[in-house]
């Protein structure tokens, strides 16, 4: 009885530490890439984080970015679509070419998810889990399942 009282305790205790403030430094800005300068999302070297932009991430991190057959407004709303059909993933912010959502798992762990729609029919894609170094592979499967739907018209 005294070893599970005490788990109870630890676990409790170590998810009360985790921190969940909402990054101040995420969505699309000015970067300067090369020559050139343009808009990108967030540079992504943590283990908790993954990113379609080669440039700006980690080899681990990097994730394919999601090709858009059709054109950019219907890819938009393909993309609304899923991510309001999923329960455990809110939209917190959306303009004509970015959405920012939020996934909230066990009522404490938050990733944050953003979607970059570009001019070369892709949209740049990036996750991150708040508060812990690591995410044991949740962010590229949150992405991976909704690059998955878009593709299959699931939504």
């Amino acid at each position: 009885m005294r070893k599970i009282i005490l788990l109870l305790v630890t676990t409790l205790f170590a998810t009360s530490c985790i921190d969940n403030t909402p990054p101040k430094d995420r969505g699309v800005s000015v970067r300067k890439m090369g020559e050139v300068s343009g808009f990108s999302l967030k540079e992504c070297y943590e283990k908790n984080c993954v990113n379609s932009l080669k440039s700006n991430t980690d080899e681990n991190q990097f994730i394919e970015p999601i090709k858009i057959i059709s054109n950019k407004e219907i890819a938009f709303e393909k993309i609304m679509k899923i991510v309001l059909k999923e329960q455990d993933i809110n939209i917190v912010n959306s303009t004509d070419n970015y959405i920012y959502a939020t996934q909230t798992l066990y009522g404490k762990l938050i990733t944050d998810i953003e979607f970059y729609f570009t001019n070369v029919k892709q949209i740049h894609i990036r996750a991150q889990l708040r508060g812990i170094p690591y995410d044991l592979g949740n962010s590229r499967r949150v992405l991976e399942n909704i690059r998955f739907k878009f593709h299959q018209n699931d939504y």
